[in-house]
């Protein structure tokens, strides 16, 4: 989502704002987005009413209704959308959680299928102790040549 919002951004004719509900995804969203002005709280003292970009939890945006935004990227987009949110040209909700029907949908099947993914094993290292970014390294070192590709999940940004 992430990355999609990234690609999205940068190609926005205006102002952008990112809501997302906690702290914890402010931050990582920062870490993609470091140019973006943040609000929420331990934030909301330093607006700048100026930046192109910004990031939002949910219960900070009516800060920013005064303004008016090209595109509003609205993470966990299964929530309802916050009180007193600014206005936008374009709106989109990003979620894993959809409750409504999606707009869109494109299978991972469909993708393989297309060719815009390639087929793939699944294999769940079991890390009991230790770094596990080590024992994945680790891991991946001893089977070397049996992965052409790797796509990691964690359980936040910056792992």
């Amino acid at each position: 989502k992430t990355r999609v919002m990234r690609e999205l951004a940068d190609r926005a004719n205006g102002k952008v704002l990112i809501l997302v509900p906690s702290h914890m995804l402010l931050s990582q969203f920062l870490l993609a987005f470091p140019t973006f002005c943040c609000v929420g709280m331990g934030y909301n003292s330093n607006i700048d009413w100026t930046a192109t970009g910004y990031i939002a939890v949910y219960d900070s945006a009516h800060l920013l209704s005064n303004l008016t935004f090209s595109d509003i990227y609205m993470d966990e987009g299964h929530h309802p959308i916050p009180e007193g949110c600014p206005q936008a040209d374009n709106f989109y909700k990003f979620s894993a959680t959809h409750v409504e029907r999606p707009d869109f949908a494109y299978s991972l099947g469909e993708a393989i299928d297309d060719g815009i993914l390639c087929d793939y094993d699944v294999v769940v290292p079991i890390v009991t102790e230790g770094d596990v970014q080590a024992c994945l390294a680790n891991m991946l070192h001893k089977r070397a040549g049996l992965f052409r590709r790797v796509l990691a999940y964690c359980n936040s940004v910056a792992q």
